[in-house]
């Protein structure tokens, strides 16, 4: 007797299978990052706005994969207020590799406004190190790995596909225009952790 798929629920269904041996199915394909978030394991990570007060290139965000699976990161995304004072050039953004040293790891640590779980409806925390900077603050190690130039104002939102392993870091950067004396900016990551079962 030839090999039968059965209905594992106990109701009797059979799979049915066409005159190419080719099996019916129905089925909800799910990108990585979609399954993520309904499994409670995709977050936001954002530094809250910050006022930059000066013209000198400073570390917005760091953070430190705590977690035992790697973080993906999927996006990242910079916002840009108007410059007061501000002339000449093009904002710079500097994504880091690996930062380890600086004054916002190390003498002023503050934390992230945002570390959200972007499933409404789960109470899972992601375990990182994230920290947020200000005028003043340093980042002065790691390797510079992606550059990004961002209008005078605007949001930059940057689909990427970075992988976090654990205990690596990410920083961002901003260099802001010469002789700025106020602008607004944040940083932030969207990101999911690897399926621990997988």
């Amino acid at each position: 007797m030839a090999e039968q798929i059965r209905d594992g629920s106990g109701k009797g269904h059979l799979a049915k299978v066409n005159a190419n041996q080719q099996l019916y199915v129905k089925a909800v394909t799910n990108n990585e990052d979609d399954q993520a978030t309904e499994d409670g394991r995709a977050f936001n990570i954002n530094t809250g706005v910050i006022t930059l007060t000066n013209g000198t290139e400073t570390p917005l965000l760091y953070v430190k994969n705590n977690e035992t699976q790697a973080i993906h990161i999927s996006a990242i995304a910079v916002g840009v207020g108007p410059t007061t004072g501000g002339t000449g050039g093009i904002p710079k953004i500097t994504v880091i590799r690996n930062p380890t040293a600086g004054t916002i790891i190390s003498s002023t640590p503050t934390d992230v406004d945002i570390n959200s779980n972007r499933n409404y409806g789960s109470a899972t925390t992601l375990s990182v190190t994230a920290y947020k900077g200000a005028t003043g603050d340093t980042m002065t190690d790691g390797e510079d790995h992606i550059i990004f130039f961002q209008g005078n104002s605007g949001r930059l939102f940057a689909t990427i596909n970075e992988v976090l392993p654990s205990s690596a870091s990410i920083g961002i950067k901003f260099d802001p225009q010469t002789s700025n004396t106020s602008q607004d900016v944040y940083a932030a990551l969207v990101c999911h952790l690897e399926d621990a079962n997988e």
